[in-house]
């Protein structure tokens, strides 16, 4: 296999591995805040906006792993 699909495929299934770890904590934590806050109701623009910071974390996170293959690559 040549590095660069080797490189390639790493960083996807590590990507593919972080976004399913986040999204597992972001749905769970907004569960719990659901719980909490019982006149809540469930809103998709609500849950991005409690979530803003598992959703920057998982943006920054994938950043520094293209920039890192950008690097590699070199």
């Amino acid at each position: 296999m040549p590095r660069i699909e080797l490189a390639l495929l790493i960083i996807g299934v590590s990507a593919l591995i972080v976004s399913i770890i986040f999204g597992y904590a972001m749905i769970n934590e907004y569960r719990m805040y659901l719980e909490d806050h019982w006149k809540a109701r469930y809103s998709f623009r609500d849950f991005l906006k409690r979530e803003r910071f598992y959703i920057f974390l998982l943006l920054a996170i994938i950043f520094i792993m293209l920039t890192n293959l950008l690097y590699f690559l070199e």
